[in-house]
């Protein structure tokens, strides 16, 4: 066992080390700092808890649950439209519809596509004076249905998470799909001998054997919806406006760490503790997925 170990080490410690230094050591420093008053420049000065009690209780404890919120009704509505649609969508595919090959291609081809990239499309796409959504909407009679999506404070936040769907539904359409026609065909082919319905062997065989899955999407959708911050950054800003109608916990603690227009206090000490409480929410989640894949991988 040493041996091997031995002969390992040259390969393992190129990776840890670069591990240690972009995740290990960050992590660490965030942790040190969120304990201490700094702008960046000169000494630092320690305040103890003063940042979290600023955060959760003190003058920013409005912006951070404003964005907390807005991070929670992200997971939600991803859930439903990025994991739920994907299932439907993956189950028509499973049935080799006409042109199902086509249209798998044409549903992953936006995850290719850099964020800032899909920021800069969609910026266009929904600009209120000239953009093709709005123009469209003119096109064939429903004007009044034209608004600026981004700029108006109803609106933005649904804008943001169904462009946000429009880049990432692709993967969960190809993960639902894999998972479907990993079920045995014996199954259905049983089911339908025994006058099961299309609704039934969904219902009783096609989900149950697929919630493993879903259990995993939802883990790691989770993880991801409490560290979105580039398809925010990408259409609104750091800003995240109008009035911080989109404002999530990624562009709080970049307005906080490093400023930005508009932004009362720059402050990394107070940023890092921003990034801390993100990590609080996450890690216990994190845990769950890594007993989930432990379990199975014991069955």
């Amino acid at each position: 066992m040493k041996v091997r170990f031995r002969k390992l080490l040259p390969f393992v410690i190129p990776a840890f080390s670069i591990y240690t230094l972009l995740v290990v050591y960050p992590f660490i420093y965030s942790f040190y700092l969120s304990f201490f008053s700094w702008s960046g420049v000169g000494a630092k000065k320690f305040v103890g808890l003063q940042n979290f009690k600023d955060m959760l209780f003190g003058s920013y404890s409005p912006e951070f649950f404003n964005a907390f919120w807005h991070n929670v009704y992200f997971f939600i509505m991803l859930s439903i439209f990025e994991v739920g649609l994907g299932f439907i969508i993956a189950l028509m595919l499973a049935t080799r519809i006409r042109g199902h090959r086509v249209f798998q291609t044409v549903v992953y081809m936006p995850n290719i596509i850099s964020m800032v990239l899909v920021g800069f499309i969609w910026s266009m796409l929904l600009n209120p004076q000239w953009g093709l959504i709005n123009q469209t909407l003119k096109a064939i009679g429903l004007g009044k249905l034209a608004r600026p999506w981004l700029g108006d404070a109803s609106t933005a936040l649904n804008t943001i998470i169904a462009v946000n769907v429009w880049r990432h539904i692709g993967f969960y359409v190809l993960v639902m799909l894999a998972a479907i026609l990993d079920i045995p065909k014996e199954l259905f082919e049983a089911a339908y001998m025994d006058g099961a319905s299309n609704w039934q062997i969904v219902r009783k065989i096609i989900f149950p054997l697929t919630v493993p899955t879903f259990q995993t999407l939802l883990v790691l959708l989770f993880i991801w919806s409490f560290n979105i911050f580039d398809i925010v950054y990408a259409l609104e800003g750091v800003q995240a406006g109008p009035y911080r109608s989109t404002d999530v916990l990624g562009t709080l603690f970049y307005r906080t760490a490093f400023g930005g227009l508009g932004s009362s206090r720059t402050d990394l000490g107070l940023g890092a503790a921003v990034s801390v409480l993100i990590f609080l929410i996450v890690i216990p989640v994190s845990i769950l997925y890594v007993r989930m894949v432990e379990r199975r991988s014991e069955r």
